[in-house]
C-alpha cells in the first residue's frame, strides 16, 4: 500500500501567499517523512479551495521535491483543451523526471464551473469521454488523426514527449459505465473521502467484471487526524470538517442547513495511533487499497505536520504490513 497526501489548497483567514505556502511546506514534509505520492485537486471560482491552476501547482511541486510522485486528483476534462493539456502534462513529467500521475474526472456538483467555462451539463460526460480519448492518444502516439464532436486534428504530434514509457492513469467516477471503460483501458480508480466501503466495493465488482477478474489499482482518500487520544483528535478535527463541508456546500450552491459530522468522523482515520491503525485494517479488509491518500483534517499547521509524521511513523510505518498487505514505495 502506497501512502499519499491530498493538497486541496484550502484557505482560511490567512493571505493567499500564506495559504499556498502552508500547503507547499506540507508537501515537502510529506517527502521528508517518506510518503509516496502528492495529489493536487482542481477547483475553480472558490475562495476556499483555490486550486484552479492545478498544473502550475504540480510543476512548482516538481521543482520543490525530488522523489515523491505528483498527481492530479483530478483533471476536470470538460474544462480543458486536450491538446494544450497533453503539452502541459508532458512538460510536468519532464520537469519531475518521470514522476507524473494522472487522475481524470468529469467534474463535481459545482454548477459555476460548467457555467463559466460554457459547458452544458448534459454534454459534460460526452465531452469528458472525447477529451480523454484524444488526450491519451496524444500522450502515447505520434501523428494523431482525430475527428470528434468538439476536437479535430490531423497528423498531430505534441511536444515534448513523456519521460515515462507508460503514464499511470486513474479515473475518479462513481458511474458504472465509466468504471467499466476504465477497466478495459487498464486505468485505476480513485475514490474520494466521502466514498463508503460499500460504494468502493461495488465499483470494484464492476471493474473486475469488465476486466476479466483483474483488480484495479485503487487510490482512496480519507480524512486524517492523529493525536494522543481519540478525544483530542476529534476535538482538533471537528472544526476542520465543519469548515470543509460548509464551504463546499456553499460552492456547490446547496442551501445551508443542519449538518451532522458523525459519518465523517466514523469514515475518517481520526483518533489515536491505535484507533487509526484499527480503522485502517478495517478499511483494508473491506476494499482493496493500493494507495491511501491523507486529507489532513485539522486547522493548526503544526498539528497538520504532526499528523503527517505520526501517520507515517506510528500508523503505517514504511515496510510494515497493514491487514496483510505490505506497504511499498512507487517513488
Amino acid at each position: 500500500m502506497r501512502l499519499g497526501l491530498f493538497l486541496n489548497f484550502e484557505h482560511g483567514e490567512e493571505s493567499n501567499l500564506a495559504a499556498f505556502q502552508r500547503q507547499i511546506d506540507l508537501a515537502e514534509k510529506a517527502e521528508q517523512f517518506g510518503l509516496d505520492e502528492l495529489w493536487v485537486s482542481e477547483h475553480h471560482f472558490s475562495s476556499f479551495t483555490q486550486s484552479g491552476s492545478t498544473l502550475a501547482i504540480m510543476a512548482h511541486l516538481a521543482g520543490r521535491t525530488s522523489r515523491i510522485r505528483i498527481g492530479a486528483a483530478a483533471i476536470l476534462l470538460p474544462l480543458h483543451n486536450p491538446i494544450r493539456l497533453a503539452e502541459d502534462l508532458a512538460t510536468i513529467d519532464i520537469l519531475s523526471r518521470g514522476r507524473l500521475d494522472l487522475g481524470l474526472a468529469r467534474g463535481g456538483p459545482f454548477p459555476t464551473q460548467y457555467a463559466h467555462f460554457h459547458i452544458e451539463p448534459d454534454e459534460a460526460r460526452a465531452r469528458s469521454d472525447e477529451a480523454a480519448e484524444l488526450l491519451l492518444r496524444l500522450l502515447t502516439d505520434e501523428s494523431v488523426n482525430f475527428k470528434g464532436r468538439w476536437h479535430v486534428c490531423e497528423g498531430l504530434t505534441v511536444y515534448p514527449r513523456l519521460v515515462q514509457p507508460k503514464l499511470p492513469v486513474w479515473v475518479a467516477s462513481a458511474d458504472k459505465d465509466t468504471v467499466a471503460r476504465a477497466s478495459r483501458r487498464g486505468f485505476g480508480l480513485m475514490a474520494g473521502h466521502a466514498a463508503s466501503q460499500a460504494l468502493i466495493g461495488g465499483l470494484r465488482d464492476v471493474y473486475r467484471e469488465a476486466s476479466g477478474a483483474r483488480d484495479p489499482d485503487v487510490v482512496i482518500l480519507r480524512n486524517v487526524c492523529v493525536a494522543d487520544t481519540d478525544a483530542a483528535a476529534h476535538k482538533a478535527a471537528l472544526p476542520a470538517l465543519e469548515r470543509f463541508y460548509e464551504r463546499m456546500r456553499e460552492h456547490s450552491g446547496r442551501p445551508a442547513g443542519p449538518m451532522s459530522l458523525d459519518g465523517a468522523l466514523a469514515a475518517g482515520l481520526i483518533g489515536s495511533p491505535e484507533t487509526c491503525r484499527a480503522k485502517l485494517e478495517e478499511l483494508k479488509a473491506a476494499v482493496p487499497v493500493s494507495s491511501l491518500v491523507l486529507k489532513i483534517a485539522c486547522l493548526d499547521p503544526a498539528m497538520a505536520v504532526e499528523t503527517l509524521r505520526r501517520f507515517r511513523s506510528e500508523v503505517a510505518p514504511a515496510g510494515t504490513e497493514v491487514a496483510g498487505a505490505p506497504i511499498v514505495s512507487r517513488g
